[in-house]
């Protein structure tokens, strides 16, 4: 499981946090813009552009992205795209979603390409097997966890005052 630490202390206030790398495949500026710009609003994912299918292949200056979101229109007639991680496609609507991620080699689902910030977070994360930091169901177990901590430590302290009783 690869998951990326910052290096940079002086980048981030949270240089120790591991996020997901998303690798943003869209060959036009404005678009690409904005998808980089809603993928990074919560902070939750590592975000790094490539305009072509080409330059993903290449590599990003030793960059290994977790998950790649390549734009539908940039996928070849006829081939299998071999990306060295998991692929989403964004795509209009579901026939071609379906048909344009079944090039992938690790083709991980579709996603529209108009879909909300709450849409692409769970797509990314469903295909990331839920790793992305701390997971709505981190939060659900983390709470539970804290709460049986709490019990335990009041059930504790009961039997504890009990005893003194004697």
């Amino acid at each position: 499981m690869r998951q990326s630490v910052y290096d940079d202390a002086k980048e981030r206030q949270n240089s120790r946090i591991t996020r997901p790398k998303v690798l943003l495949v869209v060959g036009h500026p404005s678009i690409g813009a904005a998808l980089e710009t809603l993928l990074r609003i919560e902070d939750r994912f590592e975000v790094r552009r490539a305009q072509s299918i080409e330059q993903a292949v290449a590599g990003l200056e030793g960059w290994p992205a977790d998950l790649a979101l390549v734009d539908g229109v940039l996928v070849p007639n006829g081939r299998t795209e071999e990306l060295a991680m998991p692929a989403i496609v964004l795509s209009g609507n579901a026939a071609d979603g379906k048909r344009l991620v079944s090039r992938f080699a690790e083709g991980r689902g579709w996603l529209r390409k108009d879909a909300t910030a709450e849409e692409f977070r769970a797509a990314i994360d469903r295909a990331l097997g839920g790793r992305g930091v701390w997971a709505r169901s981190d939060r659900g177990l983390a709470l539970v966890v804290v709460a049986v901590a709490v019990l335990l430590i009041a059930l504790a302290i009961a039997w504890y005052a009990l005893r003194l009783r004697g």
